[in-house]
């Protein structure tokens, strides 16, 4: 485990969770990246990279299947939904620029 250094820091750990797509691997790697103090504002944090690194995926199944393991109803209410819907926005902007 490492102490957070910067907000920077936070960020960088925060975006290679988002990478593991599966939400329990997402705070697994939070966890093991940060101290127990930190894990509060980072699974704060992660949910902000998570619609881009799931959109990303290449096929809709995969999306989906992504989606299905974010609660919705845990720690941080509609969880699943906030992700979701910055899905959509992101989805719809790539749209406007191509």
């Amino acid at each position: 485990m490492a102490r957070m250094q910067s907000f920077a820091h936070l960020r960088k750990i925060c975006e290679a969770a988002a990478k593991k797509i599966q939400y329990p691997l997402v705070i697994e790697h939070l966890h093991t990246e940060l101290d127990e103090e930190f894990w509060d504002i980072a699974e704060s944090t992660v949910i902000y990279f998570l619609p881009r690194a799931i959109l990303d995926l290449p096929t809709k199944q995969e999306r989906r299947d992504a989606l299905e393991t974010i609660p919705n109803d845990g720690k941080i209410k509609s969880l699943r939904l906030f992700v979701e819907n910055g899905i959509v926005i992101l989805w719809e902007q790539s749209k406007k620029v191509a």
